[in-house]
């Protein structure tokens, strides 16, 4: 039985690293492009020719799936079957990313299997972090509730109260003719 294996330790909630493996549109920023098959929602073909260690498209169906801790694929890639095995543990810091591979019908070249590896522990660790850190970016609110919408970030004084925004001009005013 031959496998491959990769792992990651994210500092991200194991429900937003299970967004990045489920949602196809992030899937293809992070690991390569995605399409989802029409007739079949549980199946991706995902455009992994070219990438290292791969020579074909994977035709990839989800066999077994526990949000947000286990993704189960059964994966065609040319006359190689494989399983894709993604568990999500959670961590004090914020949850580890395991990927395994585990040829089922086919064969892998030494060098293939080499290349396959790396590439899951690169994106692993570079580029699925970047999509986590855009996906937090995006759920952090930086109006903290204020009304209206602002582009101005909160300033908080010295004294850590926040100055209404005409008490901000005055402040500044004031400062500037100081300087002046």
């Amino acid at each position: 039985m031959i496998e491959i294996s990769a792992q990651v330790d994210l500092s991200h909630p194991s429900d937003r690293v299970w967004q990045a493996l489920t949602n196809p549109q992030l899937l293809s920023r992070w690991f390569t492009e995605t399409e989802t098959v029409t007739q079949a929602p549980q199946r991706l073909l995902l455009h992994t020719a070219g990438l290292p260690g791969f020579h074909a498209a994977v035709d990839a169906e989800v066999t077994d799936q526990r949000a947000p801790e286990l993704l189960v694929l059964q994966c065609q890639e040319g006359d190689r079957r494989t399983q894709l095995t993604c568990t999500i543990t959670r961590t004090t810091e914020g949850c580890r990313l395991s990927v395994q591979e585990t040829m089922e019908h086919g064969t892998w070249p030494a060098e293939d299997r080499d290349h396959r590896e790396r590439y899951y522990q690169q994106t692993l660790a570079g580029r699925l972090p970047a999509i986590l850190d855009w996906l937090a970016f995006q759920q952090v609110d930086l109006r903290r509730g204020e009304d209206p919408p602002t582009a101005e970030l909160p300033a908080i004084a010295l004294s850590g109260r926040v100055p209404a925004p005409a008490d901000r001009r005055r402040r500044l005013a004031i400062v500037a003719a100081v300087t002046a």
